[in-house]
């Protein structure tokens, strides 16, 4: 299944799979500066 794309190469928000996959992106950001992934990058 092709992700539709808008005319600058990104991926186009406004069709189901873009919104998802933008949700998944929001998730992995939040995921990435989360507090433990913080204290791991403390500690480690």
């Amino acid at each position: 299944m092709a992700v539709k794309k808008t005319a600058s190469g990104k991926v186009d928000k406004r069709t189901k799979e873009g919104k998802a996959i933008a949700a998944r992106m929001a998730k992995a950001r939040a995921e990435k500066n989360s507090l433990k992934n913080r204290l791991k990058r403390l500690f480690s």
